[in-house]
């Protein structure tokens, strides 16, 4: 059993294997992002979701490569045109499987 400690939460994630874990640990980061983001100036604050998004894409072309990243973000394109609402913020985005 691992446990992971967020800002005001506790994960524990009981698990066969790291999968889990990874999630946890997804989370704890996402906190962490969200809470160094409310020292960004106002003047900058419209400019963060690009910056993050460029940010993510270059190091997933580079850690996994132009194709895997390219489906990825199809797959993570389509959730967000599927759903009813946006991706909570705390939780991991499913993207094993398409919808359309």
């Amino acid at each position: 059993m691992s446990s992971v400690v967020a800002r005001r939460c506790l994960t524990r994630v009981m698990t066969d294997d790291d999968r889990g874990v990874e999630v946890a640990q997804l989370q704890s980061v996402m906190h962490r992002i969200l809470d160094s983001l409310r020292h960004v100036p106002q003047a900058q604050r419209e400019y963060i979701a690009n910056a993050l998004l460029n940010l993510a894409v270059s190091r997933m072309v580079k850690e996994e490569g132009r194709t895997l990243t390219a489906s990825l973000l199809m797959r993570l394109g389509d959730v967000v045109a599927n759903s009813d609402a946006p991706p909570a913020p705390e939780r991991a985005v499913d993207l094993t499987h398409l919808n359309g």
